[in-house]
């Protein structure tokens, strides 16, 4: 496989601009000689022909009057030399009426071609094939040869035959010629001139935006990702510079949400982190004493910060899709009571009543990895735990569909505003009515429970619930993720 930019000037040091316009050039040039070779040579092959033609014409008109010579005297002793033939032919075309010759698109070819041109190539034979006129040794032969019968009382009385021309023999042709060569050379030296100039031209406009992605890609690299591109074309650089653009934009956003990544994992750090020193100091300085309740507190940030890492990790995982998973059919009526069953007795001391609302029918399997969609249920209520003021409902409901399993878990107030569901799912998000760190989780559980979701080849989706709260709506396909192209 070539390596790109291979090419004919791959070796030298031309830019884009160079190159294009050099090969437009060496393009134009090739045509041009090309179409001047190739005119050159049908002129010279045209012209010979209308000689050719002119001078059948000729040997049309000589037939006659050796026709009519020869039905008066009976032979051909009145012709000896071609001194005799060049006589006839001379008064043929004098006596002849220049109408004859216009209404078959010729002009007489005058006396000087006639003799200097004609004559040496012109052969009379007899009716059995012997010359009359002419040498024997040069009697031409060949398709090409131009044969004219003359024709007696019915019968044939001798044959004119004559060589055609092979090149131009007159030195006002040969000049005619050379004079039309140099011409068709200086026309192809200024197509030379005009495509040099029309190809700097098309260079410089179909390569400025090129020049323009080129310097884009530059500030990209320096990390100015506000960098955009002008587009005001419709073409295919067009097209490349709002992809350009495209780009550009996701860079920013990209950054623009590591950076808010980094500051949340710094801000959720720095809580438990200011309490545990707090703790310790007291502790050293003697303000609090080393008892129980002091461990108590000491271990409950150290487990917060454990969480944290933990779920850190988890997220990390999820979306670099390093989670793993084992997919097994299992029994989705038996994962939802196993997980209500879990949850129930804190929902109870936190002063809220959970629902669990089975379906009808028959349940049928489902493909999926058991402990990874269990993560995902205890995700969906600890966020409702948590977050649902008591006394307060929470919903778990399943329902069945041809293909896919649909689960809803619903709570009470505080609700969510409209515009601020889409964030649920964003990393370290909380209600703004329950962002008290000591009830409030690290804000990764949704995203999680989105990623595994996805991984299963389902969705999670948020809204407002009728009981006032939100509305967590999660749908997975029966048979599993779709298996990778």
């Amino acid at each position: 496989m070539k390596p790109f930019g291979s090419g004919p000037f791959n070796g030298i040091r031309l830019g884009l601009t160079a190159r294009l316009m050099a090969a437009m050039v060496l393009m134009a040039i090739a045509v041009v000689i090309l179409d001047t070779t190739l005119t050159r040579w049908a002129f010279q092959a045209r012209f010979l022909s209308y000689v050719n033609e002119q001078e059948q014409e000729a040997i049309a008109g000589l037939s006659e009057r050796l026709q009519e010579m020869y039905g008066a005297t009976g032979d051909w002793r009145a012709l000896d030399t071609r001194r005799d033939l060049a006589r006839l032919l001379t008064e043929d075309l004098r006596e002849q009426p220049r109408a004859r010759e216009s209404a078959r698109g010729a002009v007489p070819m005058g006396r000087f071609r006639a003799t200097r041109l004609l004559l040496p190539r012109l052969h009379l034979l007899d009716a059995d094939g012997n010359v009359v006129v002419g040498d024997q040794d040069n009697l031409p032969e060949g398709r090409r040869v131009h044969r004219s019968r003359i024709i007696v009382d019915g019968e044939i009385a001798g044959t004119l035959v004559i060589a055609p021309l092979h090149g131009l023999a007159r030195e006002s042709d040969r000049r005619f010629a050379a004079e039309y060569t140099r011409t068709m050379w200086w026309i192809a030296a200024l197509a030379s001139v005009l495509a040099c100039a029309v190809g700097l031209a098309l260079a410089r406009y179909l390569l400025a935006p090129v020049r323009d992605i080129a310097r884009g890609a530059r500030e990209l690299a320096q990390g100015r990702y506000e960098t955009r591109l002008s587009v005001d074309r419709n073409d295919e650089l067009g097209a490349l510079a709002r992809d350009f653009n495209v780009l550009a934009a996701g860079l920013e956003s990209s950054r623009e949400s590591r950076q808010r990544w980094l500051a949340d994992v710094a801000h959720e750090l720095r809580t438990p982190l200011a309490v545990l020193r707090a703790e310790i100091e007291a502790l050293r300085d003697g303000i609090r004493p080393l008892d129980q309740a002091a461990m108590s507190a000491l271990a409950g940030e150290a487990e917060r910060l454990g969480h944290l890492a933990d779920d850190l990790h988890e997220l990390s995982l999820a979306d670099a899709g390093a989670l793993s998973y084992h997919f097994t059919r299992i029994d989705p009526l038996a994962l939802l009571e196993t997980a209500a069953e879990r949850f129930q007795s804190r929902m109870e001391l936190a002063g809220l009543t959970l629902e669990f609302e089975r379906p009808a029918a028959e349940v049928p399997a489902l493909l999926g990895d058991e402990d990874r969609l269990g993560q995902l249920l205890a995700n969906l209520l600890e966020n409702s735990l948590r977050y649902t003021e008591s006394p307060g409902l929470v919903r778990l409901a399943l329902e069945c569909g041809v293909d896919r399993l649909t689960i809803h878990v619903e709570d009470g107030p505080p609700g969510v505003p409209e515009a601020e569901i889409p964030a649920l799912f964003e990393r370290f998000t909380r209600r703004e009515s329950a962002r008290d760190r000591a009830s409030g989780g690290s804000g990764l559980g949704l995203a999680i429970a989105r990623r595994i979701a996805e991984a299963h080849g389902g969705t999670l989706d948020a809204g407002s619930s009728a009981l006032g709260g939100v509305h967590m709506l999660l749908c997975l396909p029966l048979t599993g993720p779709e298996p990778p192209p």
